[in-house]
């Protein structure tokens, strides 16, 4: 029921987040730190994973580990919610280079470019969720856990390397996601992942 409860929550807040992904955009968070970071194409493949590992993560630990699974979730939707409330009364952008080439990783990233709004970027989704990601899978299996931190930490340096987020966005993100996680732990009963 719990479980029910919070993937509804999760559903309607990413419903939420593609509501407000249209601007207008009242601040601007470029640092001398972003203009000196290259795009970097291949990275696209970490960014994009992340669309997959998260989904398959809750799946898996609602098959194996119910109790850590809802932690996972409640994780997700304080996240979403908090991300909300910055889209919708502090929005950012981030505008987006010219992509050139033909390769696989160039059309690719034209794909993404065309699929998400510059809007939404402080705090990042992207980097938060790879927070809840890697906690979640070091305390379900911690030798799997070690390698989706590394993968999440290509997926962190994804969000910069294909010029989607700021560093601002980043630590928001990240930030946001540790506060999550452990108000999450705290909320819930030890029967449901809590402390």
């Amino acid at each position: 029921m719990v479980t029910t409860v919070l993937v509804t929550a999760v559903a309607l807040l990413w419903t939420a987040y593609g509501r407000l992904n249209r601007g207008p955009h009242r601040w601007h968070l470029a640092t001398d730190w972003d203009a000196r970071i290259p795009l970097v194409k291949v990275f696209v493949i970490p960014y994009v994973s992340a669309a997959v590992l998260a989904p398959v993560t809750v799946a898996v630990l609602l098959w194996w580990d119910p109790a850590l699974a809802a932690s996972t979730l409640l994780s997700a939707a304080i996240t979403l919610w908090v991300s909300c409330l910055f889209y919708r009364f502090a929005q950012t952008h981030v505008p987006r280079p010219e992509v050139p080439g033909h390769d696989v990783f160039s059309r690719m990233l034209r794909k993404v470019y065309q699929a998400d709004q510059p809007y939404n970027c402080f705090p990042s989704l992207h980097n938060a969720f790879a927070v809840i990601i890697s906690v979640s899978w070091l305390k379900f299996l911690p030798w799997m856990g070690v390698v989706m931190t590394g993968w999440c930490g290509l997926i962190i340096a994804s969000t910069l390397l294909v010029r989607q987020h700021y560093v601002a966005d980043l630590l928001g993100g990240v930030g946001v996601a540790c506060a999550a996680c452990f108000a999450a732990q705290h909320m819930l009963p030890a029967s449901l992942g809590g402390a």
